[in-house]
């Protein structure tokens, strides 16, 4: 799949982020969106929507023409360098020196950017720490390269080598706090003495400076040696000062005449620790009015960032969602929270039905047939749901356009992953539950994460994940998460919530679901899970239910996966409203019954929507065609089938003749249930499966 696939309105010229960096991929000039006060955007969605590929996209195709920082905020490296002098780094300081170090080689218009100011905040925090002369030394001699001359600047790198670093290497641990305070008096001198008060300036502001530079670079060191908050706040600091730096080279006349657009800081994976740190900072600081024209672009998994979840607001956070709309004319607004106010939240865009018939067309080569290749793009549509990546691997597994009879057959299709083939149902699994694990889910946890969430597929509440995990089947599975804990972690992964399913994302759930049936005749797993959970409903006394409107009717959901249908089809005729007192009530139980999953193996609905096999009276064979002709149209992971939507509304329409209480509500639902049916419509639809119609 092409990586510039779906994100054409975003990047293509006069586009939102050509718009935003000043710059278009072909090095022209772009109108300036927003400013001075630029907004923080986050690219939201979970996984497999593309946020890396974006990203990635962004530094290559505008790394050339304005200076743009790549970093993941996820990489072990910057805690391993952070591990070798724990007393003046962390993850987040290596994190900036990453930024810092690829825009000293920038080599475009206007050429590298110095960071002095960031530099002379290390340079203060190595002073502060408890390192010997040779490896405070090292320290400073590490971040020279930040310092790449420019106009103006090569007489202070020669003093500051013959000088600032010289006698910063004498002073061997805190205790020697007067030769600390001269070591930063004589760098304070130097800067002055080169044209860079600027530097002096920033940390004049440090709080308790009084403006003072050398006393605010005392004290952000000694805040760094504190740690904890203090830590976090001299690290939000120093990343304040390297984008001051940024700022500053597009400063002065010289600038002007030579740099164009705005750089730009890429943090993949934001919403980790080190990212969620980071974004807080720059957040905060322009709450409070520090503006520079540096872009942050970040991704974050879940729709509503943790960060600002609890933030008290009136209005919501701005947001952006470009496949349905032009970019917002953004503004700061105080109604929106303290960091609120700062953020654009870039809703990741979903794939069109176009972009998938496009796709399958190149990967099916020639002129395929076309009966097949629209049953091809029906499935690929369904079970992806339009997200980028799993539409990437399932057209790959579509290649050979495979008679499908059910959608998760295309699931056992070979695809490749690490050069070798595996079913794409693995493939999937692997990239986006194994690849993307919940940050924070226990590391004891992760080598049972994806097990524990196959068991849970077949659960439709959080009592249903529930009565699963206390069964002693899967108490080892569950290793003492609850399934409250899991419901977090999914949400938190980017994953979506469903009213009606545990698991909120059809296409992910399908995908669980198949793995936990395996092959065409096995299911064993799958069919005790669905027993557990009937013994579980049936075993409670009768009760309302959110889901499935009483307890009964959710447990014979379950039994008629498991067991069968006969014991469904006797609920239904005990309960049958032969008067209409209750028959709303009574056809909302038959669409929560027939909304369970295929059952896999050798279907039979077809046959009985026809002939009824159930022993029993009349109405119970009449109801045995109803329950099987609204299964198929309920079906979710097939195309729309029309002989199940005229049988279904011939049944209901014969027993709306047969008895006339209940006739006018049966009489309604028989037109409702077709309509939806032939307009490829799931009869009662929910979060999960709002997709299902468009492209299916």
């Amino acid at each position: 799949m092409g990586r510039e696939l779906g994100f054409e309105g975003l990047i293509e010229d006069e586009g939102f982020f050509p718009r935003l960096l000043g710059r278009n991929a072909r090095g022209r000039d772009e109108k300036l969106l927003y400013g001075p006060d630029l907004p923080v955007v986050l690219l939201t969605g979970g996984p497999g929507m593309g946020k890396r590929r974006l990203l990635e996209l962004l530094r290559d195709r505008f790394g050339r023409k304005v200076p743009v920082a790549y970093v993941d905020c996820a990489d072990a490296r910057y805690a391993e360098e952070a591990a070798r002098r724990p007393s003046c780094r962390s993850e987040a300081t290596e994190t900036m020196y990453d930024v810092a170090l690829r825009m000293s080689e920038w080599e475009g218009p206007g050429g590298v950017l110095p960071t002095p100011r960031f530099f002379a905040g290390m340079a203060a925090v190595a002073a502060g720490a408890r390192l010997r002369r040779r490896e405070l030394e090292q320290e400073l001699t590490r971040y020279r390269a930040l310092l790449q001359p420019r106009r103006g600047l090569g007489r202070f790198v020669r003093s500051l080598l013959t000088g600032y670093l010289s006698a910063l290497a004498g002073v061997v641990a805190p205790a020697a706090a007067p030769l600390v305070g001269a070591a930063l008096t004589e760098f304070l001198e130097k800067l002055a003495s080169t044209g860079a008060e600027p530097v002096g300036a920033t940390y004049g502001d440090y709080p308790g400076a009084a403006g003072s530079a050398g006393t605010g670079l005392r004290l952000l060191a000694n805040d760094f040696q504190q740690g904890g908050e203090d830590r976090r706040f001299a690290e939000g600091f120093l990343f304040r000062a390297l984008r001051e730096d940024l700022d500053a080279a597009y400063t002065g006349l010289g600038a002007a005449l030579t740099r164009v657009g705005r750089p730009a800081v890429l943090l993949q994976h934001a919403n980790w620790p080190v990212g969620r740190a980071l974004l807080a900072a720059a957040l905060t600081d322009r709450a409070d009015g520090h503006r520079e024209r540096t872009v942050l672009v970040a991704s974050e998994r879940m729709a509503e960032p943790l960060f600002l979840a609890d933030e008290p607001r009136t209005e919501e956070v701005a947001d952006y969602r470009p496949d349905q709309e032009e970019p917002p004319g953004w503004q700061r607004l105080s109604a929106r929270g303290r960091l609120g106010q700062g953020v654009l939240l870039l809703r990741m865009p979903l794939l069109t039905t176009e972009h998938i018939h496009r796709e399958l067309q190149q990967h099916t080569g020639g002129a395929p047939e076309a009966a097949r290749l629209r049953r091809a793009q029906s499935a690929v549509h369904r079970l992806s749901g339009r997200r980028p990546r799993t539409v990437q691997r399932l057209v790959e597994a579509a290649g050979e356009l495979p008679e499908l009879d059910n959608d998760r057959e295309l699931l056992d299709q070979p695809a490749g992953l690490d050069g070798e083939p595996r079913a794409v149902r693995d493939v999937l699994l692997a990239e986006l539950v194994l690849g993307q694990l919940p940050e924070r889910l226990p590391v004891e946890h992760t080598d049972r994460w994806l097990d524990l969430l196959t068991q849970l597929s077949v659960a439709h509440t959080g009592d249903c994940a529930r009565a699963l995990l206390r069964g002693p089947q899967l108490e080892q599975t569950a290793g003492g998460l609850t399934a409250d804990e899991v419901g977090r972690y999914l949400l938190e992964s980017g994953w979506p919530a469903c009213e009606r399913h545990f698991i909120g994302d059809f296409g992910l759930r399908q995908l669980l679901m198949s793995r936990l049936h395996g092959p065409p005749d096995a299911g064993a797993e799958w069919r005790r899970n669905h027993s557990l959970l009937h013994t579980h409903y049936r075993s409670r006394a009768e009760s309302p239910d959110r889901a499935f409107g009483t307890t009964a009717a959710h447990g014979l959901n379950h039994d008629l996966v498991a067991n069968g249908p006969e014991r469904a089809v006797r609920h239904l005729a005990a309960t049958f409203p032969a008067d209409g007192v209750g028959a709303e009530e009574w056809c909302d139980q038959l669409l929560a019954l027939a909304q369970a999953p295929s059952p896999g193996g050798h279907d039979e609905r077809h046959a009985r929507m026809t002939v009824a096999r159930v022993d029993g009276g009349k109405l119970q064979r009449q109801l045995d065609e109803l329950l099987h002709a609204v299964w198929l149209c309920e079906e979710r992971t097939r195309p729309p089938d029309i002989a199940a939507a005229d049988r279904m509304a011939q049944l209901l329409r014969e027993l709306a003749r047969e008895y006339a209480g209940a006739a006018p509500v049966l009489t309604a639902r028989a037109g409702r249930w077709d309509r939806r049916a032939r307009n490829r419509q799931p009869l009662q639809s929910c979060s999960c499966t709002a997709h299902i119609g468009e492209g299916s």
